[in-house]
């Protein structure tokens, strides 16, 4: 279902102690998953502050994420928090998690997950969920709303906004930040049409 008219808060925000404690087990748990063959090429551990109130699923690490243990600081990234600064969202406001959370490769290029691995860490992007309770989600790319929704054609759904009953979240549909660089000014406007949907669904 496509919602048009729901909004939330950009008021200061401090998650409690015990989403704190939990979300840091959840890292430390996550960073010693094998459940799939993915985890021999390393992993990113997911991003949040004490500020996130949102959350942004992205695709998979790449080879700077995984170096750094951090996601969103290559090239895609630089395109995705130049645009959201924009709108005067910072990354602190948001936990980042993958679709994936190891890096899928292609012979020595980044690759892309297989539904089953996707599957497989599904469980963890569940868990981060239920624990932050976000009060939206940013979901970046054809990968992650698969992941969430079953859906595809992130192209076509660029900006619109679905509930999810599973997570009892809003979600706003999103292309992945890469396609700044595929495609140059036409994918920074696609990104920016999204992120500016997903700063009217905030209260600011």
């Amino acid at each position: 279902m496509i919602i048009t008219n729901m909004k939330v808060g950009l008021n200061i925000y401090n998650m409690n102690q015990k989403q704190t404690k939990m979300l840091q087990l959840l890292d430390k748990q996550i960073q010693q998953c094998t459940r799939c063959d993915l985890h021999e090429n390393g992993g990113c551990k997911p991003y949040w502050t004490e500020q996130s109130k949102y959350i942004i699923l992205g695709e998979a690490p790449g080879r700077n994420e995984v170096t750094s243990n951090e996601p969103f600081i290559g090239s895609a990234g630089k395109n995705l928090w130049s645009i959201m600064a924009e709108f005067g969202l910072t990354k602190e406001d948001f936990l980042i998690i993958n679709s994936v959370n190891c890096r899928p490769v292609n012979g020595n290029k980044n690759g892309k997950p297989t539904k089953e691995q996707m599957l497989t860490c599904r469980p963890w992007i569940r868990k981060y969920i239920k624990v932050l309770h976000p009060e939206l989600i940013l979901v970046l790319g054809s990968y992650p709303l698969l992941t969430l929704t079953g859906l595809k054609g992130i192209m076509s759904l660029n900006g619109e906004v679905i509930h999810s009953a599973e997570f009892d979240v809003y979600m706003v549909m999103s292309i992945h930040p890469a396609m700044c660089i595929y495609k140059g000014e036409e994918g920074k406007q696609m990104l920016r049409e999204s992120i500016k949907v997903f700063k009217e669904k905030c209260y600011g």
